[in-house]
């Protein structure tokens, strides 16, 4: 289940050093390391002053609140483990795959560095209920539950499929999961959704239920699956697709999009910075740069017509 957490009872928290107001800085900020990936956490700091971008918009950026103006940056939660959504560039430290870059133009459009932490994926929410970010791009996927909490502002449409051992030995397909092992990312909206829902399916059918084993990161799942210890791990299709490119054969995504359902950058409840972001994710549809980012990571195909503001359960069915 995805954690619960209280809603915070003021929108932001006390910034420690503010940075100063740089609202026509852009930035290229980088990871300490790939810590994400062994589960551990880190600070990735910004750069140094630039000129303005061509895409920053005064209009926009008048939408931002004025103490993350005031502080010249977006402290963003974000980290490598989910390629090609979120990845690490070639030298091993800088933060890149389609959602970080897309963070970045987006704050380009907002004149403000942009600065990730890398933090759990379990601990994203709440990270964003106690303030200590200012938003998560976490390949997160926009459920009623965790709009009881957070807010979102949708930029993806992603769905579910299975990641297999090459060649599909066992025959497996989103029906024929009862009584097979099948690993997930422990608070994915696969983990809490997905797989609950299927698992009901067959034990309501008198069949065996689904051994769901829960991993830390993306990586630990697959990791499991290729060395046998579970049958099959379900994910989104992107990081499955890319996961059977890079196994040379050993690994098979299924050629099924299950469910495809919106994702979105995650706000605190409440936050006067969605908006902001909602407004510069359509700057970016208008110039092209949104469709031009997704299609140099591959994943055009999750590509959506427009930003949509997402506040209320209500506003999710299922």
């Amino acid at each position: 289940m995805n954690p619960t957490v209280p809603r915070p009872a003021t929108r932001t928290a006390p910034r420690a050093a503010p940075h100063p107001a740089r609202r026509a800085a852009v930035v290229t900020a980088v990871l300490a390391s790939a810590a994400l990936l062994a589960g551990c956490s880190a600070d990735a700091a910004a750069t140094t002053d630039a000129e303005p971008s061509a895409l920053f918009e005064q209009s926009i950026a008048d939408l931002v609140p004025e103490d993350i103006a005031a502080a010249g940056e977006i402290r963003i939660a974000s980290g490598p483990g989910y390629p090609p959504l979120l990845d690490l560039a070639d030298d091993g430290t800088t933060l890149s795959g389609s959602q970080p870059e897309e963070m970045r133009l987006i704050g380009e459009v907002l004149g403000l560095d942009v600065v990730f932490e890398d933090i759990k994926f379990d601990a994203l929410f709440p990270s964003l209920a106690s303030n200590k970010i200012d938003a998560a791009a976490a390949a997160l996927g926009v459920t009623a539950e965790r709009l009881e909490t957070v807010d979102f502002v949708s930029d993806f449409l992603g769905g579910t499929t299975l990641l297999v051992e090459g060649g599909n030995p066992l025959d497996l397909t989103i029906d024929t999961l009862c009584g097979q092992s099948v690993g997930v990312l422990k608070g994915s909206t696969e983990n809490d959704i997905t797989l609950p829902k299927w698992d009901a399916v067959c034990t309501e059918a008198g069949e065996p239920a689904i051994e769901i084993s829960t991993f830390p990161t993306a990586a630990d799942a697959v990791l499991a699956l290729s060395s046998g210890r579970v049958d099959a791990t379900v994910s989104a299709v992107p990081p499955a697709v890319f996961q059977a490119e890079q196994s040379d054969g050993a690994l098979e995504a299924l050629d099924v999009n299950f469910e495809p359902s919106p994702w979105g950058i995650a706000f605190p409840d409440g936050s006067e910075l969605a908006p902001a972001f909602q407004a510069a994710l359509e700057h970016l549809m208008t110039t092209g740069d949104y469709e031009e980012n997704l299609q140099r990571f591959g994943v055009e195909v999750g590509a959506v017509e427009q930003a949509e503001l997402y506040t209320d359960p209500a506003q999710i069915s299922g």
